[in-house]
């Protein structure tokens, strides 16, 4: 395995806001009619938005973009050549348990891409299987020790699917259980990977409802003198108001240094412009001022964002 020589992680951008676009089989659930060659395209529409935004001094350097192999070659490529901090995932879409979607070959393939950063989303729920939980805590230790190796940030995505006795212990639905376990739930599985050896550079994480529950997986993921590790939000494809509640409350929490959000941006603008209800150059725009309205909701910088190049 050929070792990358990159800059130290203290070099990527803080505040980070990155624009997530990895998604693969999300997009054929979505747009079930649309071509490989359209979802292509939509990918390189989307790294448009954001570059769209890059004549903003005040956030032009924390600019960033999550993009797949897939159907986001070409948007890779660029984003890379034009400067921009990239990560690409390294699991495969949507399976039952975490898998690499190029088992084989995946160190070539990052080293052709050159990302800055290695993603990786699971699912984890401290209840699971003692076997499930096995296989994928050794996953993640590997794809740790290979990011590590080729000298790109660790940026790892926990979700967490309630058990049946969780939903019921949270009132019998997804959002009693997210007011209630799914913090606390949050705060032990980022333990229990630290305990197994799992310590990546930035916690992509689903957004808290209050600032102090914020705070708690914060200290969580910098205990044990991890100063140097960030937290960042992710968006759940919720809608902009309650992920604009989430950016506010991460916010007041240093640890938190930005967000990775996709769907609440690029889902409406893209439909449009897939059946033609909208131009190109209105999606493109329609998705850069969702952007900066995250930004704003962030609340670290909102005055100096400029949709102007």
């Amino acid at each position: 395995m050929s070792v990358r020589k990159a800059p130290p992680v203290a070099q990527t951008p803080n505040p980070l806001y990155m624009l997530a676009f990895d998604h693969r089989q999300v997009l054929r659930d979505l747009y079930p009619a649309a071509t490989a060659q359209e979802l292509e395209a939509a990918k390189v529409a989307v790294l448009e938005s954001l570059e769209s935004l890059r004549g903003s001094v005040a956030v032009q350097e924390s600019l960033a973009f999550l993009v797949d192999e897939e159907y986001g070659a070409a948007a890779a490529r660029l984003a890379r050549a034009r400067g921009l901090y990239v990560a690409m995932p390294i699991e495969a879409s949507r399976t039952t348990i975490l898998q690499l979607q190029y088992p084989d070959d995946y160190e070539e393939r990052f080293e052709r891409f050159d990302p800055q950063a290695v993603k990786a989303l699971v699912f984890h729920n401290p209840a699971d299987d003692a076997e499930r939980k096995k296989a994928q805590l050794q996953l993640l230790q590997k794809i740790g020790q290979f990011a590590r190796e080729q000298g790109r940030d660790y940026l790892l995505e926990v979700l967490i699917s309630p058990t049946p006795e969780q939903l019921e212990q949270g009132g019998g639905d997804k959002n009693g259980f997210r007011t209630t376990l799914f913090p606390r739930l949050l705060v032990e599985s980022i333990a229990e990977m630290q305990d197994h050896g799992i310590e990546p550079d930035i916690w992509k994480i689903e957004g808290l409802d209050t600032v102090e529950d914020t705070a708690a997986v914060a200290a969580q993921a910098t205990a044990d003198g991890r100063d140097g590790v960030r937290c960042i939000v992710l968006g759940s494809g919720e809608s902009p108001e309650k992920v604009h509640t989430w950016l506010a409350n991460a916010s007041a929490v240093p640890t938190f240094s930005g967000f990775a959000i996709g769907r609440t941006i690029w889902h409406r603008p893209l439909a449009d412009l897939l059946a033609g209800r909208a131009s190109h150059d209105a999606a493109v725009e329609a998705m850069a001022r969702s952007f900066v309205e995250l930004i704003s909701a962030f609340g670290r910088e909102p005055a100096s964002v400029s949709m102007e190049a």
